[in-house]
């Protein structure tokens, strides 16, 4: 957007998070209710193995992750990796929930590294057992060879008369239980079945692991991330309580007034949640704080350019609607394509303004929209060279209507930042392009404008300071649609266009559109442009303006990445540019984890065009729902 709002709408999105934390589980077991029955073959072939990479191979694990994965197909989540892991076996799985603090031994103990006790209150689970919950893991030990053997879905828990308790679960591939060949299916266990070893939860900041001095495993993996995440610590999370670990820790220690102990001690492990789950909620309330401010303002703007009915929602790959709005008359200026016409406030020859920048419209290369007419004058209307809808008054004499060309035209997107170029009603193929910023101190005046133009001349090469812009055609005025620029070298012959080129896709010239050099699988490029277009007349181009529309929303689980060392930003790229070379590859993330602590706060990276945060992108297209709404419309 031109000046694109970044609206955090948290409180509505934390409601919504709130209700998914409390539907992850119906999600999940509403497709492992759906799989009972199924039977593996005899040769031990099973779908869920299959999906694993294993289709003959043991698939309690695998059955697992299946589901979670139907899940977030079905409903949109991206569960999987972020609530529950991706796991070909029963120790990888568990190993996932101690790394992340959500593994809850029956023994109140992970060999190896401490004693387990609850966040809340400090009571060992040794003394008082967890009782699992919907939507949990349930981790079982069946032959004693000090590994997990199997996992299954715990879907609900009840207590009998005597006072114990029975957990029901969800399962495949159960030797023990079930038949052969293996299934899926119902089973039942005793909480003090001597086989369970553990659950993975759901429900986060329940338990703590203590550890100390010579402790190694997830746990201390765990522990040494939020030491990180508090800014205590800047080691490796390699899981190893050494010396470099224990001085972070009495550090933290010595800061919040507790008992130097150079240990993850249960008074600090209770400390460091509180303070992780206080930086949450301040995270939180900043973002409701920013949508808050600018709400109003955001609504405002979309009713605006609603209202104007130049433009709404766009299709490019629509080709009968792209081609009748590239190939309808349009009216323009009788005048220079480069000669400017001020407008009158009224049919009265009164100059409306005397700003550089506003109150004119170029010659006829501008489409402009008639509204009315009085006594020999027209009013009219079209953006202006700063992108703002402008009316005024001309003498009627100096309009006239253009037919344009009906071989070639093109659409600009700005959202988009894509050109779609188009022949005899065919999309040929779509560029990256890079039209005007939006950010400085300039912003107004560097904005391509909106609207409807002609390509009017072909200008060819000049320099723009120290960037040379080839194949240069003009469409409005001063502004140009020419190849992405480069900058020469100090020998004048060696030409640099990275720079450029990494910006391709994102809003980053002084108004012009720069269109991508490299050809494009379909062997286009601006150089085609050039060549094939040289010579047509009055050929259209459409530079489609993003207010007023929505943003594209991005699947959840799509792949983003960030930099865990201090990292500011996610990128679509684990090897942007942007980032130094020594904290590459960068660490995975889904998009869908953006609006989980600690990701809520990392911005978008412009280098790698990674997409608009899920809360903006959210609060953009309610408020487009809201102005429609207000406004007593239905959106084009």
């Amino acid at each position: 957007m031109k000046k694109i709002i970044t609206l955090l709408l948290m409180l509505s999105l934390l409601m919504g998070a709130c209700a998914l934390a409390d539907d992850r589980a119906e999600m999940l077991l509403n497709v492992a209710v759906s799989e009972l029955g199924y039977t593996a073959t005899k040769g031990g072939y099973s779908k869920y193995g299959e999906w694993g990479g294993s289709a003959y191979g043991e698939w309690c694990s695998e059955f697992v992750s299946w589901c979670v994965n139907q899940a977030d197909e079905i409903y949109g989540t991206s569960m999987l990796d972020n609530d529950y892991p991706m796991q070909t076996s029963c120790d990888g799985g568990s190993a996932w929930y101690k790394e992340r603090g959500r593994y809850i031994t029956t023994s109140g103990e992970i060999t190896g590294e401490g004693e387990q006790f609850y966040l809340s209150d400090g009571v060992s689970v040794s003394d008082r057992p967890y009782i699992p919950q919907r939507g949990d893991l349930i981790y079982i030990e069946w032959y004693k060879y000090n590994r997990l053997d199997h996992v299954g879905i715990v879907e609900y828990v009840t207590q009998e008369a005597d006072g114990s308790y029975t957990i029901h679960t969800i399962e495949g591939n159960n030797h023990i239980l079930g038949p052969e060949p293996t299934v899926v299916a119902r089973y039942t266990y005793k909480l003090d079945d001597p086989s369970i070893r553990g659950y993975g939860v759901l429900t986060e900041g329940l338990v703590g692991t203590e550890v100390e001095m010579g402790s190694s495993g997830e746990s201390v993996v765990s522990f040494q991330k939020a030491l990180k995440e508090l800014g205590y610590y800047d080691g490796d999370c390699a899981g190893k309580f050494g010396k470099a670990t224990q001085t972070a820790v009495t550090a933290y220690q010595k800061a919040k007034g507790l008992t130097q102990t150079g240990k993850g001690d249960r008074e600090t492990l209770m400390q460091m949640a509180a303070e992780r789950a206080e930086l949450q909620a301040q995270a939180e309330e900043r973002a409701l704080a920013a949508a808050q401010q600018q709400a109003q303002e955001m609504i405002e703007t979309a009713k605006a350019a609603i209202t104007s009915s130049w433009f709404g929602e766009f299709d490019p790959y629509d080709e009968e609607t792209a081609w009748a709005r590239l190939t309808a008359d349009i009216t323009v200026l009788n005048v220079d394509q480069k000669e400017k016409i001020y407008l009158s406030d009224g049919p009265n020859g009164k100059r409306k303004t005397y700003d550089d920048h506003r109150g004119f419209f170029y010659g006829e290369s501008v489409a402009v929209r008639v509204l009315d007419e009085q006594d020999g004058w027209t009013q009219i209307e079209a953006y202006n060279d700063c992108d703002e809808l402008e009316q005024g008054w001309v003498k009627s004499s100096r309009i006239k209507t253009v037919t344009p060309n009906e071989t070639y035209g093109i659409i600009v997107d700005k959202m988009t930042q894509r050109l779609y170029l188009y022949k005899e009603g065919k999309l040929l193929t779509e560029l990256l392009v890079s039209t005007g910023t939006t950010s400085g101190s300039n912003e107004d005046y560097n904005e391509t404008a909106s609207g409807e133009f002609l390509l009017c001349s072909w200008t060819g090469g000049f320099f723009s300071g120290n960037l040379w812009c080839n194949y240069a055609i003009r469409f409005n005025g001063g502004d140009l649609l020419h190849l992405v620029p480069s900058i020469f070298a100090a020998d004048g012959v060696t030409e640099d266009f990275s720079i450029c080129e990494s910006a391709l896709g994102r809003r980053a010239s002084h108004g012009c559109i720069r269109v991508q050099r490299v050809a494009n699988e379909d062997g286009y490029n601006h150089k085609w442009i050039w060549d094939n277009l040289r010579g047509q007349k009055n050929v259209k181009i459409i530079v489609w303006d993003d207010d007023g529309r929505k943003i594209e929303e991005t699947d959840a689980s799509t792949a983003m990445y960030y930099n865990p060392n201090g990292g500011k930003m996610y990128h679509t790229n684990a090897r942007c540019s942007s980032v130094r070379s020594s904290y590459l590859p960068l660490t995975g993330i889904t998009y869908g984890d953006l609006t989980r602590y600690p990701y809520t706060e990392l911005t978008p990276c412009t280098t790698c065009n990674a997409p608009e945060r899920p809360e903006t992108v959210r609060a953009w297209n309610d408020a487009i729902d809201k102005a429609y709404e207000e406004l007593g419309l239905e959106p084009s």
